[in-house]
């Protein structure tokens, strides 16, 4: 939505940039606007097209907002849902995880590494440095599943991690959680 909105945004900047220009071009040259020719450009151009184009510019910026605020809320929820997944296992098997399955392997790491690590990430990620085990998980996905999770010191990754393991009901995350035995 807001790529088409920017689409019809764009012909309406530039047709209030050239109008403008245009005025600007007639004041310059006050010889050739004998009849007032650049004060009408000026104010149909107001009204018209840069008025058009001011509304415009709000909407993609109201869109931007909304949508802005959809993905912090959903990386959120999926950092809950890793933290709900790692406190199980934590609850299971400790900090250590001494005893903790696999799992699956998933680009040759385990589940409960990639819940572990996800987690990590998503909950220390604007300090913007990771523990080892943090940083050779998410250039391990980054290298063999999606170059995606390159940006893992930029933003929260817990949606893309959630996305990844493939969590679109609780019926999946709850098989995955049986197969930690959680």
């Amino acid at each position: 939505m807001v790529k088409a909105l920017q689409a019809e945004l764009a012909p309406l900047t530039a047709a209030t940039e050239d109008d403008y220009r245009r005025v600007e071009f007639l004041a310059l040259n006050p010889d050739l606007d004998d009849e007032g020719l650049g004060t009408a450009i000026y104010w149909d151009t107001y009204f018209g097209s840069d008025k058009e184009r001011f509304h415009k510019a709000s909407e993609v910026e109201e869109v931007t907002h909304k949508l802005d605020a959809h993905k912090l809320s959903i990386a959120a929820l999926s950092g809950s849902l890793l933290q709900y997944a790692k406190q199980g296992i934590a609850l299971q098997y400790g900090k250590e995880r001494l005893g903790c399955p696999d799992g699956r392997m998933i680009a040759d790491i385990s589940l409960n590494d990639i819940i572990w690590q996800g987690r990590n990430q998503a909950i220390h990620w604007e300090e913007g440095h990771f523990s080892k085990p943090v940083e050779r998980c998410f250039q391990q996905l980054a290298d063999r599943a999606n170059p995606l999770f390159n940006e893992y010191k930029s933003r929260n990754m817990a949606y893309e991690v959630v996305s990844y393991l493939g969590w679109s009901s609780f019926n999946d995350f709850a098989k995955d959680l049986k197969l930690l035995d959680v």
